[in-house]
């Protein structure tokens, strides 16, 4: 079989051109493979020689000399080469096919040059074949350095065979060369692409979805079979471990070894040291000789034959180890490997990290909602046990007969039904505020315009407002203003709030809200020309049960849960509370709420 088109069977260009040649080919190597085809055919004596490596099931041509255009890159079939080897006849490095034994298999890779054959036996057919198949050293077929077409007509001599078969070394040597940069070239391609992986899924939320993100890909790189990623509690030693494997998904009894390996993991992390394990590989840092042993019939056991060991972390501290595993025949571990695998260790101990901080915070969450689910139960049952015996109370207290009574008696009645009233409000509104904090509540939502609910407070408040001599006005937008809410809880908001500004507004003052449109939101602020608020107390005024230090406003009744309430109805509905005062200038209370959008007329709900 030749090696070229015009000079034998050698493959022809496919009808879409060559095939573009593999990565390794860079300038220096394909020189020098240049340089030896050119030498080859002048010093032995031939028109033409060629060079074929072994790939992905086919031979291709990488050099050749005195050959047509487009013919480097041109491919024949593995199979093809293999059956003219057969048929070949043995010269020493070389081999020989007469004309007479070519396969009519390989015709459709073959081109016959255009050649009168000599006379007599020594003469070269147009369609023999001299080349030397180029063996690694395990004995594989990776590449063929082919001849065609002696200037002299005759097959060579002992003495042309002595130089080809120097040639044949030679060419030996740079295929295997050209052969090790390919694998190192895809090797680093590959780790590239599995780092960038892993880090691309980083973003994942949780470790599995990390692992799920990634984990394929990290095998295919790492051309192993499988993987086993197992992560340390915050104790360093109780394990989780996640199995992933291309042919099973029943995953081994890991914790058989997990007392020999969970120790290793936090000395080869402390160490930087990435273990390439096998039978044959099982001396390791810190690896006693009853260890390996363990380890190797445990991979024995479950049909592995090789594995790469590497430690997880995030600065000092080891949070676990991934394992990648191989076939009993697989080729050994490479410092390429365990160098990519080392950093994708250092990237996936962040991702065990988050995790772990990630399960902390739910942890916290869920004690939180917890205690108050609990402080919800208790101020619950405290409301409705006091609310009896109060009633009891204020209605004997309505059911005296106050003329009947002395001046004395009758200011100490006064005084308990003043108390009663203060004890009734502090529990409606520990029960107010245990209702809109409780994370069990349900919140539904439906279109609410803020103008009628600030109407509705007014005409509530306008009594309050009269008694005490202050203005209430309102500056409303013609259009309604509508947000997503639940009404109860708006007018008990805005109820607080006006109440609040009346409360602590003097005589002849004047309170005023105003409702506007900024963009998405609804912006609703509340105006008093009050006794104001320092900006200490504004830092905790939202706080339960919080007063005023100002002297002024402690001579003034209330619960402390006014302003904590409406915190909570804001933080309910999506918004933000914000208050702006000073110190005898009164004080401006600012509720920003997400505006309602695809408003029907129907969805529209009062606060009646």
């Amino acid at each position: 079989m030749h090696d070229e088109p015009d000079a034998g069977r050698t493959g022809e260009p496919s009808a879409d051109g060559p095939a573009a040649l593999a990565p390794w080919a860079d300038d220096q190597t394909r020189q020098h493979l240049q340089v030896l085809v050119e030498g080859v055919a002048t010093l032995a004596g031939f028109e033409q020689s060629a060079v074929l490596l072994r790939r992905d099931g086919v031979f291709q041509v990488v050099a050749a000399a005195s050959v047509a255009d487009g013919f480097i890159g041109s491919t024949t079939p593995t199979w093809a080469i293999e059956r003219e080897l057969a048929r070949s006849d043995d010269w020493g490095a070389w081999r020989f096919v007469p004309h007479d034994r070519v396969g009519d298999e390989v015709l459709d890779y073959s081109h016959i040059p255009d050649i009168t054959p000599l006379e007599g036996e020594d003469a070269w057919h147009p369609l023999d074949w001299l080349f030397a198949p180029l063996h690694d050293d395990q004995g594989e077929l990776r590449g063929v350095l082919g001849v065609d077409s002696p200037r002299d007509g005759r097959l060579p001599g002992p003495e042309k065979l002595e130089v080809l078969t120097r040639y044949a070394g030679v060419a030996r040597t740079l295929i295997l060369l050209a052969l090790e940069r390919e694998d190192l070239h895809e090797r680093v391609r590959m780790a590239t692409e599995a780092r960038a992986i892993v880090r691309q899924a980083l973003i994942e939320p949780t470790l599995d979805l990390v692992l799920e993100a990634c984990r394929a890909t990290l095998v295919s790189c790492f051309d192993a079979i499988g993987m086993w990623l197992t992560a340390f509690d915050e104790h360093g030693s109780g394990t989780s471990t996640t199995f992933y494997s291309r042919d099973s998904d029943i995953a081994p009894p890991f914790s058989e070894i997990d007392d020999v390996v969970v120790g290793l993991a936090h000395r080869y992390w402390a160490d930087q040291y990435v273990a390439p394990f096998s039978s044959a590989n099982r001396d390791q840092p810190g690896l006693p000789p009853e260890d390996a042993e363990r380890l190797v019939q445990f991979l024995d056991r479950i049909g592995l034959g090789s594995v790469l060991f590497v430690p997880l972390g995030v600065g000092p501290a080891c949070l676990g180890f991934l394992v990648l595993t191989r076939a009993p025949d697989a080729r050994p571990w490479t410092d390429l490997e365990r160098d990519a695998a080392l950093d994708i260790g250092r990237d996936l101990g962040l991702a065990v990290a988050n995790a772990r901080q990630l399960e902390l915070e739910r942890a916290v969450i869920d004690r939180l909602r917890r205690l108050d689910s609990y402080r919800v139960e208790v101020v619950n049952t405290l409301g409705h046990e006091l609310r009896n015996p109060l009633f009891s109370m204020s209605a004997n207290l309505e059911l005296l007969d106050m003329a009947s009574l002395d001046p004395d008696a009758r200011r100490s009645v006064e005084a308990a039904t003043r108390g009663a009233v203060r004890m009734r409000a502090v529990i409606e509104d520990m029960l107010t505020m245990a209702q809109v904090s409780d994370p069990r509540r349900e919140f539904d939502p439906v279109a609410v315009d803020l103008r009628r609910v600030v109407h509705d407070v007014i005409d509530e408040c306008r009594a309050g407002a009269d008694a005490g001599s202050v203005t209430v006005e309102a500056d409303l937008p013609e259009a309604p203003a509508m947000v997503a809410g639940q009404p109860d809880e708006l007018h008990r908001l805005l109820t607080n709030l006006m109440t609040n500004a009346i409360k602590y507004t003097d005589p002849g003052g004047r309170v005023v809200v105003r409702i506007a449109s900024h963009g998405a939101d609804v912006v609703t602020t509340v105006t008093d020309t009050g006794i104001g608020i320092s900006a200490s107390d504004q830092e905790q005024l939202f706080r339960e049960f919080f007063r005023s230090t100002n002297p002024a406003a402690l001579t003034r009744p209330g619960t402390g849960l006014g302003l904590a309430i409406v915190a909570r109805i804001v933080n309910r509905h999506g918004g933000t509370v914000g208050l702006d005062s000073e110190r005898g200038r009164g004080t401006t209370a600012t509720v920003t709420l997400p505006a309602y959008t695809g408003v029907l007329a129907e969805d529209v709900v009062s606060a009646d």
